[in-house]
């Protein structure tokens, strides 16, 4: 769950336990006042432990990580009838430079376009093929996505989904705060993990 999410929360059930604390201990008002914020206080408690359980479990909508390794995906296709616009769910974790997991998995959410669709599905055919899947994500409209867009016009970052031909695998989207540029969100085969030099480690520790 965001972390703004969770302070957010307490710091609400604060206000709300501080503001009963102070009418009926230190206030001079009537009763019914003071009964009064006795039933926005219980109303308070239970808005929020509705809000804090629907919260639980829900994939993220936020920025995914600059670098990420994908663990598996799922594709919601638009329903034009229920008027419902579709999404994708990634379930990745983090990795730094070096391809090492820096953070537990999370779920996150995508809004659905076409491009980044079809390039997920590769990625998780990659993945039921038993390969290991880099995904790379730039912010909206800053340098790297550009830079990711050029690599993306050279051919790089391909993935082999079949095992006789390379498909690139990057995409992205208009519209949505976390996809907007194209080549903001990109797939490749994921690199061997780079360990540091055993001589130095051993060094190291003598």
């Amino acid at each position: 769950m965001n972390p703004l999410v969770i302070a957010g929360a307490v710091a609400l059930f604060l206000v709300l336990a501080l503001l009963l604390l102070s009418l009926n201990l230190t206030s001079l008002w009537k009763w019914w006042i003071k009964a009064g914020a006795i039933v926005v206080t219980l109303a308070g408690v239970i808005v929020l432990y509705f809000t804090m359980t629907g919260l639980v479990g829900w994939a993220s909508s936020g920025d995914l990580p600059k670098r990420f390794g994908l663990l598996a995906t799922r594709i919601v296709e638009p329903d034009k009838l229920g008027n419902l616009p579709g999404a994708i769910y990634l379930w990745v974790e983090e990795v730094d430079d070096r391809q090492i997991v820096i953070g537990p998995p999370r779920a996150f959410e995508v809004p659905y376009k076409v491009e980044i669709a079809t390039e997920v599905a590769s990625a998780q055919q990659q993945i039921e093929g038993g390969g290991k899947v880099l995904g790379q994500f730039a912010a909206t409209g800053n340098a790297e996505a550009n830079a990711a867009q050029t690599a993306q016009q050279q051919g790089q970052g391909a993935i082999n989904t079949d095992g006789n031909a390379n498909r690139q695998a990057s995409g992205g989207g208009e519209g949505a705060e976390t996809i907007g540029d194209p080549g903001a969100l990109s797939f490749s085969e994921m690199p061997p993990v780079d360990l540091p030099d055993k001589a130095a480690v051993i060094q190291m520790g003598q």
